[in-house]
């Protein structure tokens, strides 16, 4: 595998492999502190990111790595009117792998057919956001034991949330049942949806039977119309009051960062899971690391 563009190019054998190694990896760290020595990985960040940048670096790092990049391309050439192709192109020369993320749904894959290194998607606008979907399974399946058999409910911006984009193709490979909840200015596009998976407007019906409730924000930065944004941002919202209604076995995840749909009254609760959901991005993606450049 040369790049890491979509979770479509992954078999259920690829994402099984990945599984198991950032497993290894976070049972024993220490074993894969100079697997990448020498390496030099290139962090392209043309939109805003806390979790998938700094992971992504801790990830390098820790494998003994070394960093560089930019987290503002307002203090690059393409403020100047580079394209992407040739800021791809020039850090070819720089770099062993890059990791991008870009506003432009498409972006990983022109950065991909103009570059000679690999690529690896840290989100391209709405479209997709492989590494976080694979970090969410390994979360998942560290949970449950495994990806089979499972109730996955998402709630919020199904239509322009790259994660839950991503995720849903991820589960495609597995036995699972997946329920969809959202407004219906937000619905997930046809493009994603498929025949089996159920729609709903509140999540009680699905409540008591959901393994893995899935919650996302409403993205202010995808919207052109303020208002229709302030209107969706509280469809839905996760208190303590509501955690009542979901069984004891689901655990709650979200790809953060949170607005109003994850009310910090629920932090302390068991089934809390995404404060260690964002912390095993760092396993995963140095298990993507390895993968791509061993």
């Amino acid at each position: 595998m040369k790049h890491c563009i979509s979770i479509a190019q992954f078999s259920r054998q690829d994402i099984e492999t990945l599984l198991q190694k950032a497993k290894d990896i976070k049972l024993s760290p220490q074993n894969y502190s100079l697997s990448l020595l020498n390496s030099i990985i290139a962090m392209l960040f043309f939109e805003p990111s806390t979790r998938t940048r700094l992971s992504h670096e801790s990830a390098a790092l820790r494998l003994g790595a070394r960093v560089i990049g930019f987290a503002d391309s307002n203090t690059t050439s393409a403020k100047k009117g580079e394209t992407l192709e040739d800021t791809i192109r020039v850090i070819n020369g720089y770099a062993d792998a890059i990791v991008m993320r870009h506003p432009e749904p498409g972006a990983a894959q022109r950065a991909a057919t103009a570059s000679d290194i690999p690529i690896i998607n840290a989100g391209d606008g709405s479209n997709e956001h492989p590494t976080q979907a694979l970090l969410d399974l390994f979360t998942i399946q560290e949970k449950f034991g495994t990806l089979d058999g499972l109730h996955i409910t998402f709630v919020g911006d199904l239509k322009y949330g790259r994660t839950v984009h991503s995720l849903i193709k991820a589960f495609s490979l597995f036995h699972v049942s997946i329920a969809c909840v959202s407004p219906s200015l937000l619905k997930l596009p046809d493009t994603i949806k498929t025949t089996d998976i159920k729609e709903y407007e509140t999540w009680d019906e699905v409540a008591q039977t959901t393994d893995v409730l899935y919650m996302t924000r409403v993205q202010e930065e995808r919207f052109d119309d303020k208002e229709e944004y302030n209107q969706l941002k509280e469809n839905y919202i996760l208190t303590s009051q509501e955690a009542e209604k979901f069984s004891a076995k689901t655990i709650f995840m979200h790809p953060l960062p949170r607005v109003v749909e994850l009310s910090p009254d629920i932090d302390s609760d068991p089934r809390a899971w995404y404060f260690k959901q964002a912390h095993n991005g760092v396993w995963m993606r140095m298990a993507i690391l390895l993968h791509i450049l061993s």
